[in-house]
């Protein structure tokens, strides 16, 4: 026999799917209820005791982060050495590289191998080249 409850916030028939530890029909009215059980908080404002008098207000501290010279000096000089430091340590072979290197590689390419139009692709798909200080057939 399935044994229904009642809901605690909208009054209707449910299932429960846990024993004894569901007290609602679903979520939503279980986080309507925790809504409208809240306890209604009220804004305190001060009262002036004249027309002429301001209210005072308390005003919170401010956290705001002040910038300074010298702290942007010293954010420039960390970065400055954080870089000198990364470009001691890296190794040449493994740094990236610049619009320099592969123009040079490209001019390199163009002066040292001329390509062979009259041969067919390898088996790879590459072109034949020959290389002018080898004097032999390449395939790139």
């Amino acid at each position: 026999m399935i044994k229904t409850e009642i809901c605690k916030y909208c009054g209707g028939d449910y299932i429960p799917k846990r024993r004894g530890a569901q007290k609602f029909c679903s979520n939503s009215c279980r986080s309507l209820n925790w809504k409208n059980n809240q306890p209604i908080r009220e804004l305190k404002v001060p009262v002036a005791n004249s027309i002429e008098e301001k209210p005072v207000i308390a005003e919170k501290p401010s956290l705001k982060e002040k910038m300074s010279l010298a702290g942007i000096g010293n954010a420039a000089a960390g970065a400055a050495v954080a870089e000198i430091a990364k470009n001691i340590i890296t190794p040449n072979a493994n740094k990236p590289a610049t619009k320099k290197d592969i123009e040079d590689l490209k001019m390199f390419f163009k002066t040292r191998f001329l390509p062979i139009n009259n041969l067919k692709k390898d088996m790879h798909g590459r072109t034949a080249h020959y290389d002018i200080q080898t004097g032999n057939l390449v395939f790139l």
